[in-house]
């Protein structure tokens, strides 16, 4: 559904309409891999969930309501990523749409999947179909856009449990960066920093095999406090 407003000419003379759309991109880690929400239109295609803004609705409020339309849950983070609508379709309305991408922690999949009912699916990049419109660029710019900010935010953490190994943290790290880190240098790293605290419990290896794994606890206010400092997560 889209909200349309009228276009002048170069005669000051409405012509037509323009749809407008908030777009959403939501983002997890599944199956070891970094997942995007994906809708099943009637006709079989894929597409983002996507919704009209109401007339006096503020854009990010139409953002937190699509989420909750589609998804059924809220996020803590959700990011204004760009405004899209250079494709001119033939024939067809010119859409412009303003995208906003989210992280969905794993405690919140199962509410998701609760409700998806078929219609609603993760997609890891190589496995994602052809999608409607421009979402396919849409979708690529929100994973660049995370991949670029875990260097110099807290970002990453949006996409993990309260209480995480130094593994998995790492291994967030690599799924959306997409290469190995060394595990030495990325614990050295991290620790250094102070933005994480061992909570002194621990997790019980898989298959009850090897030493328990540590928790940690994420430290937003040392974080914030190293922000100033331009790019103190890169790998």
């Amino acid at each position: 559904m889209t909200h349309q407003v009228g276009q002048l000419d170069y005669t000051g003379q409405v012509t037509g309409g323009i749809g407008i759309s908030v777009v959403i991109i939501l983002l997890t880690i599944r199956d070891d891999a970094l997942k995007t929400l994906l809708v099943r239109s009637d006709g079989g295609t894929w597409r983002l969930p996507s919704g009209s803004p109401g007339v006096a609705e503020p854009l990010r409020r139409a953002a937190e309501r699509v989420v909750r339309e589609f998804a059924t849950i809220s996020v803590d983070y959700l990011e204004q990523l760009y405004t899209f609508g250079n494709r001119i379709p033939d024939g067809q309305q010119r859409v412009i749409e303003i995208a906003y991408y989210g992280l969905v922690p794993p405690d919140l999949i199962p509410g998701v999947e609760q409700h998806a009912a078929g219609h609603l699916a993760w997609f890891s990049e190589e496995d994602e179909p052809d999608l409607q419109g421009e979402h396919g660029l849409i979708v690529r710019v929100a994973r660049n856009r995370l991949q670029g900010k875990l260097a110099y935010t807290a970002v990453g953490f949006e996409l993990l449990p309260e209480l995480f190994t130094m593994a998995e943290l790492q291994r967030l790290y690599e799924i959306i960066l997409g290469r190995e880190l060394d595990k030495r240098n990325f614990r050295k790293k991290i620790l250094d920093l102070g933005i994480v605290e061992d909570t002194g419990e621990f997790r019980a290896a898989e298959h009850q095999r090897g030493r328990p794994a540590a928790l940690y606890r994420f430290q937003s206010q040392v974080f914030r406090n190293l922000e100033a400092k331009r790019d103190i997560l890169a790998f």
